[in-house]
This record gives C-alpha cells, structure tokens and sequence, in this order.
C-alpha cells in the first residue's frame, strides 16, 4: 500500500509537518490554476473567428493590445467597401433616413461572434459654405458623431443577441491643402472587441492596438492623427 511521503519523513515537530503539507496543497492548487488559465488563454487567441464577410475589404484583427495598466483586448478592424463609404456622403442622406443596407449572412455572423460593437462616424474635410472654418469644423464633428449613430443603428437591427454598442466619433478630416475627391476620408469603419480583461480600457487598448498596425494597415494612422477628435489623449464618444 502507497503511504503518504510526509509519513515517513521525521519531522521535529507536528507544525512542521502541518506547514509542508500545506504547502504542498497549494503547490497543486496553483499549478491546477496556471494550466486552467493557460489552457483559457490559447483557446481565445486560436478560436477559430467566421470569414471575412463581402462588404469588408480590409479586415484587420489585432489581439491582447494593452491598456495602460496592462489589461488586454482583441480587436478585430473591418474597413467597408465603397458602396457603404457612399451611403453616408452627405448630411442631406442622415436627414433622410437612409435606407438599411443588406447585410449579408457572413457579416451577420461577424457582428455576432464580436465581445461588443463599436461603430466609427468620420467626416471628410469639406465645411458647409459661408462658416468660418472652426464653425464649420464644428458642424462636421455634429455630422460625423450621426454617421455613427447612423451605423449603431444598423448594427442593432441585424445582431441576433444583446450585443454593447459603443459610437466612436472621430470628427473632421485635416485639411489636405488641394481639390480632390474626399469620399475615401468618409470610410465607414466598425471595431469588433473580440475579447477583453475585465477593467480593461477599451479607448487606450484600441489605441494601443490602431498605433501597432498603422504600418500594416495604413487607415489606422489616418484614423489617428488625420482627424479632430483622435489627436487628443482620448477618444470622444457619442453618448
């Protein structure tokens, strides 16, 4: 018959028999935690995560971007197609209601497997005509924080479970200094939070996440630093 090895052990006295097997109960027990924990960590990097969908032409996932305490989210970027980019040129399309795309069954499922949803609201450089440019730059930020309103409510209309929604507004594009055609700085963009620490600060990590890829992906860098309400130490978002 197998004994325990404490018993054969002569110890000086019963608290320090007491003492070792304590502690070598926890030795166990946190051993257990840590493969637990592992184990849960490589199922959510290596899950396997639906298709790119056909509205997206740029589908970019970034995962365990850190806050500034270090707590991590994964995010994954999609970037429209045209056709999307075109159904918010214009305030007077906000105004009057603009029709609900089709979204397809791959972009349903997309918008299912995410965390949260966080819809992206941009307007391009131009200013309404006889504003100053900062009353102007103003009422583009008001129309941009609608496109994003606009996209929240497309996205709620076709999840299938209570999914948060954040609306991110990243205000109006810089001015670039020449004519040109500015429908590729109205970009409709949404954000998947795929997973997260709890606590974790979803504006810093995505940050985070946008300054990683702005290589790979050289939207995010615009999304940062081409735009009035993405230069400051935070985002703005719609409430």
């Amino acid at each position: 018959m197998l004994r325990n090895p404490a018993s054969r052990i002569q110890w000086r006295s019963r608290s320090a028999a007491v003492a070792w097997s304590i502690s070598a109960v926890g030795i166990v027990v946190f051993g257990g935690g840590l493969i637990y924990a592992t184990a849960g960590e490589v199922l959510r990097q290596t899950r396997a995560l639906p298709p790119k969908p056909p509205e997206v032409t740029r589908d970019v996932i970034v995962r365990r971007a850190e806050d500034l305490m270090g707590r991590r989210a994964s995010f994954r970027i999609l970037l429209f197609s045209d056709e999307f980019r075109w159904r918010l040129n214009s305030s007077e399309a906000l105004d009057n209601m603009p029709p609900q795309p089709h979204f397809t069954p791959e972009m349903k499922a997309v918008l299912n497997d995410a965390k949260e949803v966080i819809c992206v609201g941009a307007s391009s450089e131009e200013t309404p005509g006889g504003l100053s440019f900062e009353r102007g730059r103003i009422e583009e930020e008001r129309r941009a924080a609608r496109r994003a309103e606009q996209i929240a409510l497309w996205v709620r209309q076709v999840v299938s479970r209570p999914i948060p929604v954040r609306k991110l507004n990243i205000g109006h594009h810089v001015p670039t200094g020449h004519a040109r055609d500015t429908s590729n700085q109205r970009r409709v963009v949404i954000i998947l939070v795929l997973d997260r620490d709890e606590r974790t600060n979803i504006d810093q990590a995505l940050r985070a996440a946008m300054a990683q890829e702005s290589v790979r992906a050289p939207i995010f860098d615009a999304l940062l630093t081409q735009y009035s309400l993405t230069t400051a130490t935070s985002f703005t978002w719609v409430e």
